[in-house]
């Protein structure tokens, strides 16, 4: 008898068998480097506490530290002058051509500073004339909404104008950043840092013009019974308005 051989047929699938035992726990990755840390180390060095709180937080990730020059600043008034003066034009706000730039020790404005010029309206810098600086203090009357007449303070920097501004800060700010680059300016006579947030300041950099008149920002009005508008504007000296000027 002849035997015939074949493919022999697939039967059904079996049961899914018991899931093993869950392997061993991998190692521990590195934990991921914070925003502060500037060199990847893992570890909060000094110089990764840049607003200088002694915390490492996003306080110091986001803080503008140096002073960065504003991109508008090619249009300038300074650069305009400086255009017009090499073609032997001098318009009016420009230095004319015999301006010399105002010299002296560059110095930092505080209360001790000022003093009343005797008139009640004006607290001169420096020392006595006619050794007063160019930055001053001024008071001048306005009404308020009850009908009452008050002091508006406003500094005054003679002559002066903003040849460049940047931002850098408060840390900077406050520790001389601002007046530093003053000092390495030949032609710098004054420098104010004004806070602009809790971290940063804004720094600008005076030039001076005999022919334009000065520089005016306001600085406090009177609190009646708590303080005088000059009261509040020498009290923003050192922190909110950190002023150097060129005392004679």
């Amino acid at each position: 008898m002849t035997l015939l051989s074949g493919c022999p047929l697939e039967g059904d699938n079996g049961n899914t068998g018991a899931t093993g035992e869950a392997g061993a726990t991998g190692a521990t990755g590195e934990t991921g480097v914070n925003c502060w840390d500037l060199n990847g180390n893992r570890v909060n060095d000094t110089d990764e506490d840049v607003n200088k709180d002694g915390l490492w937080n996003a306080n110091d990730c986001s803080l503008v530290t140096g002073f960065s020059q504003n991109s508008t600043v090619e249009l300038n008034h300074q650069h305009i002058c400086e255009a017009l003066a090499n073609l032997g034009q001098y318009p009016e706000g420009c230095p004319s051509a015999i301006h010399t730039v105002p010299t002296g020790t560059l110095t930092k404005m505080s209360t001790a500073t000022f003093f009343d010029d005797g008139t009640g309206n004006k607290l001169q810098s420096c020392g006595i004339s006619p050794s007063n600086g160019l930055l001053s203090i001024n008071l001048r009357d306005f009404v308020n909404s009850d009908g009452n007449t008050g002091k508006q303070a406003w500094f005054e920097l003679e002559g002066g104008y903003i040849a460049s501004q940047g931002t850098m800060s408060i840390f900077d700010a406050v520790n001389g950043g601002c007046s530093d680059l003053c000092t390495a300016d030949s032609n710098c006579i004054a420098s104010v840092a004004v806070r602009k947030t809790s971290e940063a300041a804004s720094c600008r950099i005076f030039y001076h013009s005999d022919t334009g008149g000065k520089y005016e920002r306001y600085c406090g009005m009177d609190i009646p019974g708590v303080y005088t508008a000059s009261d509040v504007c020498t009290t923003a000296l050192g922190s909110n308005a950190i002023w150097a000027v060129r005392c004679p």
